[in-house]
């Protein structure tokens, strides 16, 4: 994940520098890799996130991480397509730097949701369950 970001950041610098069509193209390439990337991230933590008994409280913790990840993926989801979507209208249209620069920004609001949201549930089930473990003794 890491070196795909980096790869990213390079292929930015790289599109914005030279301002060819190449650019553009290795970085519009990279996006939805980076987004299949970032989904199986989610879904490796969507389903084992908790180690506890099924309890309200859980479901509670997992219902917020669903919630968050999917609010956060639908609306990039729908700012990819509708840049993508212009693109089939206006001919070169994603090869605008302003675009390429707010969308690489979005880009990173997402990930950073994403990872807050993996955060928060592991510090909320780990919370739960030192609870749970320290009642039971």
């Amino acid at each position: 994940m890491v070196l795909l970001n980096i790869f990213l950041l390079i292929s930015l610098l790289y599109a914005l520098l030279s301002k060819n069509e190449l650019g553009y193209k290795i970085y519009w390439t990279i996006i939805p890799v980076l987004v299949l990337i970032i989904l199986l991230t989610i879904s490796r933590w969507s389903g084992p996130l908790l180690n506890a008994n099924d309890g309200k409280e859980e479901k509670s913790i997992q219902k917020s991480f669903d919630n968050n990840t999917t609010i956060s993926t639908v609306f990039f989801g729908t700012i990819y397509l509708i840049i993508q979507g212009l693109d089939c209208f206006k001919e070169n249209s994603i090869n605008n730097p302003v675009l390429v620069i707010c969308f690489s920004i979005i880009i990173v609001v997402y990930e950073l949701f994403t990872y807050l949201s993996i955060y928060n549930a592991k510090k909320e089930t780990a919370k739960l369950l030192e609870e749970k473990y320290n009642n039971k003794k």
